[in-house]
């Protein structure tokens, strides 16, 4: 867990603490001069022009599994004094009670920052609310951190076709002689199929997601050896797509027999905006994945809306014709639907009664 811990110092009337909120009088001397210099402590200055408004701070690079400490200076630029009524992190580790604090046109106003050790390999974003007296709006300051390891992924989207259907990821390590020696979602949306394979500086593995629509914002935990031996935890973020805008609910259908055939309903979500055809318009097709194109059968689908994302789908399932010695390899196991350039826009599984 990640969290900034704020010390503020300005020209105030007193000295006061409330949680890590320090203000500190200094009446009209530079701010610069109420610290003392830290070489480990990096400094920026972010001009305040206008209230309401936003400012980001890029703040640097730093290795994974340090402290990060920063002071940034606001500098009133408004040409009127500011009165400060309070300040509010978003990690929702402080709670700052509104104290008066004056900040003169010309003035800064110091916010000592600290950021505790991370794992995480990725762009940190913390945001920062200033209010003051003259708005019911606050500035807003955006910190951002670049954190590196010595691990990456090579690519950090993957895009999924089926839910059934495995994906591939590869990285690399960034120091000859490391190791990886386990890997696993953190947040659950994939569960790794076939062990991990590592090669000098690069390594694969396969997996399978666990979710079967949308798109979930994962980490892959990478347990880590590094060439000095020291194990360490390292936190690669990644983001898995289902590029289908279609979901059936189960998301295998079992299927009843009926004098007219084999009949199931299931309920189906699309995503809002990516469908470019009405649902009753799309193309439904049975297949059997271990027999391709050979099929005697037809599918008549009746789509039944519910709501703007849901609809009920009826789905029969017959013979085409009537064969004597019937090859029970050829029954589809999956309906397909296609949309209006041919594209895969929905896959349901398909299962008889009885079968496994």
């Amino acid at each position: 867990m990640q969290f900034w811990r704020i010390t503020l110092m300005h020209a105030c009337t007193g000295l006061f603490w409330i949680g890590h909120v320090i203000i500190v009088s200094a009446s009209d001397e530079d701010p610069e001069l109420m610290v003392e210099h830290d070489p480990n402590v990096s400094r920026g200055v972010v001009i305040v022009a206008a209230i309401p408004s936003r400012a980001r701070k890029h703040i640097g690079t730093y290795r994974i599994g340090r402290d990060i400490r920063v002071k940034i200076d606001l500098k009133n630029s408004l040409g009127s004094q500011l009165n400060l009524r309070a300040i509010d992190p978003d990690c929702g580790c402080l709670a700052v009670e509104p104290k008066q604090c004056h900040v003169k046109p010309g003035e800064h106003l110091t916010l000592s920052l600290r950021l505790d050790a991370s794992n995480k390999i990725a762009t940190i974003r913390r945001s920062i609310r200033v209010f003051f007296h003259e708005s019911i709006h606050p500035f807003v300051l955006d910190i951002d951190v670049r954190m590196t390891g010595p691990v990456v992924l090579s690519e950090t989207t993957v895009q999924l076709a089926s839910p059934a259907g495995s994906f591939v990821v590869s990285g690399r390590i960034e120091e000859p002689g490391g190791r990886v020696q386990k890997i696993e979602s953190l947040r659950g949306s994939f569960v790794i199929s076939d062990p991990f394979v590592q090669s000098a500086e690069v390594f694969k593995f396969s997996a399978r997601p666990t979710f079967s629509f949308g798109d979930v914002d994962d980490l892959v935990r990478i347990h880590y050896r590094n060439p000095k031996g020291g194990v360490q935890v390292i936190d690669l973020p990644i983001h898995l797509r289902f590029t289908t805008p279609l979901r059936f609910l189960p998301s295998t259908l079992h299927l009843d027999l009926q004098s007219t055939g084999w009949v199931g309903t299931v309920r189906m979500i699309v995503v809002p905006g990516k469908l470019r055809r009405p649902l009753n318009q799309l193309s439904y097709v049975v297949e059997s994945k271990s027999r391709p194109g050979q099929l005697s059968y037809k599918v008549a689908v009746r789509v039944h809306t519910v709501s703007s994302i849901m609809s009920v789908l009826d789905v029969l399932i017959a013979e085409e014709k009537q064969v004597e010695d019937r090859d029970d390899a050829l029954f589809p196991d999956r309906l397909l639907v296609y949309g209006s350039n041919k594209e895969v826009v929905g896959i349901l599984n398909l299962v008889r009664e009885g079968e496994n």
